[in-house]
């Protein structure tokens, strides 16, 4: 039976439904500016809720994700932490934004909310957006498939092991949690058309007394509960090696002269040489509420020695060596070698005043065993000095004695074997003797010899350890 006003409520509600549709389509607004028409999602459907993410089968929502590290900056071991500029590009399959535009990618206007990704970077200090307000940071396929790309500028903690400062290694990481069901892992989002590994870097912006020798990224399976079987397991993971960066950095003026030329290129969006691995995780399955996936990324860093080298380790070498001469000075020049010593020993002490400030740590670093070897060089040669001045001392006062008795014979007329000698010229004798302390100036040649030896030997026995353990 025909029933009128049934009929017409559902002819109007199918008119609404067609105006709101023509209504969304129509606010992808087409602003005439200089001849170009840009299409820019400004409304959502009316049976778009923000507040709830994409329903899917089963329990995880995949999230690709990608980075570009921007600027790489200071390390400091004083506040165990660093700094780092890059942009995150995340991926994700919406089915309630499919069919918006004919395009192939739609930018989404800065005011318009959609649901996102419940993503947190987890050991970040301060965490500032790059991105400007008004800039677009989203763009929608018509697929349904939604594009985030975010800068960020960060400074995050790093705990650093510092005891093979300055020929330190260093891992520090930058890691984001998801939350609310979703599956991070490192892949390829469309819009990130530059990347061929999930991340990259500008390497001519590294800008730190470290060398980034390599980066990992990882994916993996967590838990807020303690002792999870599982737990930490990765289920992706790509490293790769920055050997070769240097290249970039060394060529400053590569970028600023042949901006967008393909050997700029390669160190703008530098890969280095990459390897990954993959593996099925149970965890992802058998998890409940409390799990939750990770993305990590780990920066390999190698500290450059030339700096510290220049300004510690040769310094010292020269005080060192400098502390010997005074075992060829002679042993009566007292002004001389007491003043040598005592400058060596000062001015090692100002040198090792100007180790690196960093923050003070129960454990020895390298550095300290450096500075208190030369220090004890420094300090034993001038001991060396005190011990062999009090034999030349004593050997000297035996010599005046024995001349002071033969000179008192002499003046008697006679000699230690009861003969008659000559006194012309027995006082001369005793006032031009001349004393050779035999003891003393044998102290003074081994010394040269043992000190030097002692000290290559160190040095051997330090830098084997220390640049072979690569600690």
């Amino acid at each position: 039976m025909w029933a009128p006003g049934k009929d017409v409520f559902v002819l109007l509600s199918l008119v609404s439904a067609l105006r709101c549709r023509a209504d969304t389509i129509s606010e992808f607004a087409e602003d005439d500016d200089d001849d170009h028409n840009h299409e820019i999602l400004r409304v959502l459907p009316n049976t778009y809720n923000w507040t709830h993410r994409p329903r899917i089968r089963g329990r995880w929502l995949d999230v690709t994700c990608a980075a570009h590290i921007l600027n790489f900056g200071a390390v400091s071991e004083q506040t165990m932490d660093f700094e780092v500029s890059l942009q995150v590009a995340q991926e994700w399959r919406d089915h309630r934004l499919a069919n918006l535009t004919r395009s192939a990618w739609l930018p989404v206007d800065a005011s318009v909310q959609m649901w996102k990704p419940h993503v947190d970077f987890a050991n970040t200090k301060s965490l500032d957006i790059a991105t400007a307000e008004e800039e677009t940071t989203m763009w929608v396929s018509q697929e349904g498939i939604v594009n985030l790309i975010v800068r960020y500028d960060i400074k995050a903690s790093c705990q650093m092991t510092l005891h093979a400062f300055p020929m330190d290694q260093q891992i520090c990481h930058i890691r984001l949690d998801g939350f609310d069901d979703i599956r991070l892992e490192w892949g390829f989002p469309s819009l990130m058309t530059m990347n061929t590994v999930p991340v990259i870097s500008d390497a001519t912006a590294f800008h730190s007394q470290f060398k980034l020798t390599g980066i990992t990224a990882k994916s993996y399976v967590t838990s807020f509960l303690p002792s999870v079987p599982g737990k930490g397991c990765t289920f992706s993971e790509h490293t790769c090696d920055y050997t070769d960066s240097d290249v970039c950095q060394t060529s400053t003026k590569l970028c600023a002269e042949e901006a967008g030329s393909e050997e700029c290129d390669k160190c703008v969006y530098y890969t280095g040489i990459c390897a990954n691995t993959t593996k099925h995780c149970d965890l992802l399955d058998t998890g409940d509420k409390s799990t939750y996936t990770s993305l990590e990324i780990q920066f390999h860093l190698s500290r450059r020695f030339a700096y510290h080298l220049m300004q510690m380790y040769v310094p010292s070498t020269f005080i060192v060596i400098m502390s010997w001469i005074s075992f060829w000075i002679e042993i009566g020049a007292v002004p001389a070698r007491v003043c040598l010593g005592v400058l060596t020993v000062l001015t090692m002490t100002t040198q090792s005043s100007r180790s690196h400030a960093m923050q003070e740590v129960s454990y020895v670093r390298a550095i300290d065993i450096w500075i208190v070897a030369c220090q004890l060089f420094v300090f034993t040669a001038l001991v060396e000095y005190a011990v062999t001045y009090r034999y030349w001392l004593a050997q000297k006062n035996d010599r005046s004695a024995i001349i002071d008795m033969e000179v008192k014979l002499t003046e008697n007329g006679t000699s230690p074997d009861h003969r008659p000698i000559e006194m012309n010229g027995a006082h001369d004798k005793r006032n031009n003797c001349k004393f050779i302390p035999t003891a003393a100036q044998n102290i003074d040649r081994v010394c040269r010899m043992m000190f030097p030896t002692m000290f290559v030997l160190f040095n051997i026995t330090y830098w084997t350890v220390y640049l072979s353990d690569g600690v």
